[in-house]
């Protein structure tokens, strides 16, 4: 599959983007670069993912009743109307699958802000097929509080996968809020884990505030991350994506050109097989032409020596059968009956001078009616059918009538 371009959007207008691109697994598949957005778009893959700064999405559960996604837009605006601070006019609005509970999970963003970043983007030609708040790329991890340490923000999620940001001044404060202590000293978040990931240095200045948390509740947990973390965020949102706020008018619409690197590995597989397909039933037909082509033959051998003077005919199984009707021979198609002509053919062709009077042809027996020069001819064309291994003959009858032997031939197929 094709690798994916995570870019993390700076929070400040005169601070670098971060960029690293991975795999469909979230493996990074090049170093992390922080620069330009001009530097990210040299070689970006198809798949491209934006985060924009956490402080500029706000994640919210709403418990709408509505079903179907252009309803839910449309009215979420006034559902969520007293808990938004700004003029849900110039909101956009985006969702996502309702989660086991049933609350639908919704993602806020300023209309101008995300089209502002979208123009950045733009024209640096870059043109994301996703666009998240950098909250949704922090995982969330069961029966544990993550805690997303940067130099501007701190992103919390909680167990349930909400979201939320605060300022990293307001760090201690938070975590007493938290996991704060009884009047009695004892520790009321005893069974809470703690997941912190943090630079060095926020750990360094942090270290003596972990200690004293250390003692109120079941565990804490410090990794420290680099380049801002991007290589962590970058899996994190590819293997569980959150809330795309590309939607609505902002929906991306992707032309055929632009996705055929994403198929093109598919597309080679498909025109293949087709091709294969095509060779094999040529391959076939020129199979069944040939065989076709030997029976004919077989037939003409047939009707030319059971009926001297006939000439190359372009239907010889229409004349034998025409002829053996008129000898009022009973003929009964099948696989049997064409094997027995080819080996009644080449055996006519060894056996000189004998000729047809009749022929019937019944559960795999033939009998045949034919006059010869002598009983030796007669014996001769026993003699050559028997060798083809398939069939049997037996002289029935041989009298002489006229100057010539009139017999009777039955054929037989082994075994039968």
């Amino acid at each position: 599959m094709t690798d994916t371009l995570v870019i993390q959007m700076p929070a400040e207008p005169t601070a670098d983007a971060v960029w690293i691109t991975v795999d469909a697994l979230g493996a990074a598949t090049t170093a992390p670069n922080a620069g330009l957005l001009s530097d990210a778009a040299i070689d970006a893959p198809v798949q491209v993912i934006a985060l924009l700064p956490a402080t500029q999405v706000l994640h919210l559960f709403s418990d709408i009743p509505l079903r179907g996604n252009s309803k839910i837009i449309q009215a979420l605006p006034f559902a969520l109307e007293e808990q938004l601070a700004q003029d849900v006019e110039t909101l956009h609005f985006a969702i996502s699958e309702r989660n086991s509970e049933g609350k639908l999970p919704v993602a806020v963003v300023s209309s101008a802000l995300i089209e502002a970043q979208l123009n950045e983007l733009a024209s640096s030609g870059i043109y994301p097929t996703a666009v998240y708040g950098t909250a949704e790329a922090v995982t969330a991890v069961p029966a544990t509080t993550v805690l997303w340490i940067s130099d501007n923000t701190i992103i919390v999620r909680e167990p349930d996968g909400s979201a939320s940001v605060s300022d990293p001044e307001e760090l201690t404060t938070l975590l007493e809020l938290k996991f704060p202590k009884t009047e009695d000293g004892s520790d009321k978040a005893a069974l809470s884990n703690i997941l912190i990931y943090c630079s060095a240095d926020q750990n360094a200045l942090h270290e003596e505030y972990w200690d004293k948390l250390r003692a109120r509740v079941q565990s804490i947990d410090i990794r420290i991350i680099t380049d801002n973390g991007i290589g962590k965020l970058a899996a994190g949102i590819v293997a569980k994506p959150g809330i795309n706020l590309l939607q609505g008018k902002h929906v991306v619409k992707r032309d055929l050109f632009e996705s055929w690197p994403i198929w093109r590995n598919a597309a080679i597989l498909i025109v293949a097989a087709a091709l294969l397909s095509v060779m094999s039933q040529a391959a076939l037909v020129l199979s069944l032409s040939q065989q076709e082509a030997s029976l004919d033959k077989a037939a003409s051998q047939t009707l030319q020596s059971a009926f001297p003077g006939t000439g190359d005919l372009p239907d010889p199984w229409g004349q034998l059968q025409s002829r053996l009707q008129g000898g009022s021979a009973a003929v009964n198609s099948g696989p049997d009956f064409i094997q027995a002509l080819i080996v009644l053919a080449d055996a006519v062709g060894k056996s000189k001078d004998i000729t047809f009077e009749a022929l019937n042809f019944r559960s795999g027996t033939i009998d045949l009616r034919l006059k010869a020069p002598a009983v030796e001819n007669l014996d001769q064309l026993r003699q050559s059918i028997n060798e083809s291994g398939s069939f049997i003959a037996d002289i029935q009858s041989a009298n002489p009538s006229d100057g010539v032997i009139k017999g009777r031939v039955q054929v037989k197929a082994k075994g039968t």
